[in-house]
């Protein structure tokens, strides 16, 4: 015989099914649960009392609510067994599973849905959850939805969205609202963007490329050392110099010496992929510092994809060996890189043996200026 525990599981299985029910305006009551298990009848009658007994005492034929039992005499035995249970009323059904007020609020929510925007209730039927789960919420996702049913593509920054809700209440909803709005306005959501904030026509502030001018005659302002540049700003600039060097630490990149016709670029570590698209650099000399350990090889070769004339500065063996004093890096994923020269990828694979480090700051200022100025000196012409 089912035991009270299991009885309550699978009428909670059946809340969502209630819930779909009522949003189709369906009345799924008098409600049976199949009770699934045969009595136990090896022990005899007694036993059998024992195990209906629990039930028959938190039953409504008992307490006045929740699950009604039906039973019927054994013609063997001529005792009363249960045969039949079910749940009369929808309020029997929320009494038992401990869901009145909550289902109140999904009804409420409903009303609302229903009055304000009844595009959704097909998505609801189909999805109960989706209201059930964010009903705290429910209103101003409402406000949300109606805003992009009036402004399909806002083209403005989230924040600014002239919503009577919280800033921050979109970017903090994003799951539900996703959903709500790939089903309220397909045609205009970009489909292929997974990204929440392209999807919806949203802006979103880019990243910035830090660059510093090391030579006072390329300077876009002469009172301007260094900018920082949108990425789409970054990609069309095109700057009359021969040399760009990118540095991965910011430090580095600050003392990085002056060097005629040249720029330097804060890389940023994997940042280094948002060069990608800047084909002006293409037709620069280009070189790449970063620290000698696994990660800045890595960085190195995937910069390579984009530019595979870009060259290393200061990621030698011969620099490993006079400065390194015992430093190691931190957490890395091995990976096979095709890009590296040979003497790179000799160096690399002891990186990868060894997790070594030398942090491109240790280096002597004098040291790196000498690197530089023999990178200007021995530069096609």
């Amino acid at each position: 015989m089912i035991s009270l525990p299991e009885l309550c599981t699978k009428a909670l299985r059946q809340y969502v099914p209630v819930l779909r029910a009522h949003l189709a305006g369906e009345n799924p009551f008098p409600l049976p649960l199949r009770a699934s298990k045969a009595l136990d009848r090896t022990q005899g009658s007694a036993h059998i009392y024992e195990q209906q007994a629990e039930l028959l005492a938190h039953s409504k034929n008992r307490t006045g609510s929740g699950y009604w039992l039906t039973t019927s005499p054994n013609r063997k035995t001529g005792q009363s067994e249960v045969s039949r249970i079910e749940f009369e009323t929808l309020a029997d059904f929320l009494s038992f599973i401990d869901k009145q007020a909550e289902f109140d609020l999904f009804v409420a929510n409903t009303r609302r849905t229903t009055t304000e925007l009844p595009e959704l209730l097909p998505l609801l039927q189909q999805s109960p959850r989706l209201l059930l789960d964010h009903a705290a919420n429910w209103a101003g996702l409402l406000t949300v939805c109606a805003y992009f049913r009036q402004h399909p593509q806002p083209n403005e920054y989230v924040r600014s969205l002239p919503l009577a809700l919280p800033t921050k209440f979109v970017e903090q909803h994003q799951a539900p609202l996703r959903s709500l709005l790939d089903w309220l306005i397909p045609d205009y959501v970009r489909a292929e963007e997974t990204d929440f904030f392209r999807r919806f026509h949203l802006l979103l502030e880019e990243p910035g490329i830090k660059l510093r001018f090391l030579d006072a005659a390329q300077r876009l302002h002469p009172a301007v050392s260094q900018v920082s540049l949108w990425v789409s700003e970054f990609r069309n600039l095109n700057l009359p110099v021969r040399r760009v060097y990118i540095i991965e630490n910011l430090t580095s990149f600050l003392a990085f010496p002056l060097a005629e016709k040249a720029v330097a670029i804060w890389g940023g570590g994997f940042a280094v992929s948002l060069l990608a698209g800047a084909d002006w650099l293409s037709g620069k000399q280009l070189f790449y510092w970063g620290d000698i350990d696994v990660h800045g090889f890595q960085i190195l070769a995937q910069l390579r994809v984009h530019f595979p004339a870009a060259q290393s500065l200061l990621m030698d063996e011969g620099t490993f060996a006079q400065y390194h004093s015992g430093g190691t890096g931190g957490h890395f994923t091995p990976q096979t890189l095709a890009g590296l020269t040979s003497s790179e990828q000799q160096l690399y694979q002891t990186l990868l043996a060894t997790n070594a480090r030398l942090e491109q700051e240790k280096l002597p200022l004098r040291y790196v200026a000498i690197a530089v100025q023999q990178t200007i000196t021995t530069a096609p012409h």
